[in-house]
């Protein structure tokens, strides 16, 4: 009965490692994006219209539905 149970504990070992090391590194990135607005690094982009927070991904801002200037070339979009 003790090696079942010795062996179920040993074997969820990895596992558990593995759940630990997420949990470490989406801390991490939680910490250095919180530290970034602090710090005044990050900033939102706002309208120039109504100046609120929006989203550069729409053409239009969605508060006023004035026409936003193009981002530019993306690093995560094709320019296809």
């Amino acid at each position: 009965m003790l090696a079942v149970v010795f062996g179920f504990v040993v074997a969820h070992i990895p596992r558990d490692i593995l759940e630990g090391m997420f949990v470490v590194a989406i801390g991490g990135m939680v910490a250095s994006i919180i530290r970034k607005v602090a710090h005044g690094e990050m900033r939102a982009y706002v309208c120039p219209q109504c100046e609120r927070p929006t989203s550069r991904a729409y053409p239009k801002c969605r508060h006023c539905g004035t026409l936003l200037a193009p981002s530019g070339p993306s690093r995560n979009r094709s320019s296809c």
